[in-house]
């Protein structure tokens, strides 16, 4: 028999938090054997403000690791207000191609889902699995202060479970555009995807999530601003189909010993639009994102002149 909601999402937040400490204690070591990064080689009194805006930036040339411990609290219809967990890890890999070309390779996986669902009776019930896994692989020219990328995103079926995945392959176009300042940034990260393939009983996939970010930077690593995801689910009925949330982020940059940045945020969000019912009313996020040293280093073809 299953324990309390609340309780099973407090123990599954927990264990995400300690399962992520645990790797950036053991990420400490490699990265004092590492050259320094791009963005621990500035000055000392910058350095922990450029990594916070390198870790905001979608285009960055930053290699960072990034662990989301979400909790949405759901609307679902006679019942109150249950609590759904997740736990999810975002490296992000960019490779310079050439002086003015970058291959930004950035996977999203979801290692735990604590979902609350309705079965056919209306009865409330929870399951825990992985999600499926998202990939997206795009372009994007050096282009001064200018945010630009393009190319295909994929989404993969790797739930376990289809209370925690769609059961369909799918792709389609990614995109960011947007504008780095000295001490802001602005943009979207665009990414619709249709599906192709997959369970047959399951029903075919066309939606848009179009992640709207701006941040102000100040010293010493700190940050305050907006990320949220509006989500369009283009098959959904008439006036369904919309969630769009809203509220800030606070982060700061810390710096562990052995040279180890990371930077942690706090997300607070209201969903003022959103399905109904089975939509989600409030979403908490802490994030945990440590820059590491990148694997490879200059352009793979061809010298900056």
């Amino acid at each position: 028999m299953l324990g309390h909601p609340s309780r099973r999402c407090s123990s599954q937040w927990s264990a995400g938090l300690a399962a992520a400490l645990a790797c950036f204690t053991a990420l400490q070591d490699a990265a004092a054997r590492a050259a320094p990064s791009e963005s621990t080689s500035l000055a000392a009194h910058d350095a922990a403000t450029e990594i916070s805006k390198n870790v905001a930036d979608p285009v960055s040339t930053t290699w960072s690791l990034k662990v989301k411990n979400n909790l949405l609290f759901l609307d679902v219809a006679g019942h109150a207000d249950p609590v759904q967990y997740q736990l999810q890890f975002q490296p992000t890999l960019p490779v310079l191609l050439t002086p003015d070309l970058k291959l930004i390779t950035r996977p999203e996986f979801t290692l735990v889902d604590d979902k609350p669902y309705t079965n056919g009776q209306g009865e409330l019930r929870r399951t825990t699995g992985v999600g499926d896994t998202i990939l997206d692989l795009v372009l994007s020219p050096i282009a001064g202060h200018w945010l630009l990328a393009l190319g295909p995103t994929f989404v993969f079926p790797t739930a376990n479970l289809d209370q925690t995945g769609q059961g369909k392959w799918q792709a389609g176009p990614a995109g960011v555009f947007g504008y780095r300042a000295k001490r802001w940034l602005a943009g979207v990260i665009a990414q619709q995807w249709w599906s192709f393939a997959g369970a047959p009983d399951r029903p075919a996939v066309s939606e848009l999530h179009l992640q709207y970010i701006a941040d102000l930077f100040f010293a010493d690593g700190w940050s305050f601003g907006t990320s949220p995801t509006l989500k369009v689910d283009w098959r959904a009925a008439a006036g369904q189909q919309v969630t769009f949330p809203l509220g800030p982020t606070l982060g700061k940059v810390v710096d562990f010993p052995g040279g180890l940045p990371v930077k942690f945020e706090l997300e607070g969000l209201y969903v003022p639009v959103r399905p109904d019912p089975n939509g989600e009313q409030f979403v908490i996020q802490i994030t945990i994102t440590p820059v590491i040293p990148p694997l490879l280093r200059g352009p793979l073809f061809g010298r900056r002149s």
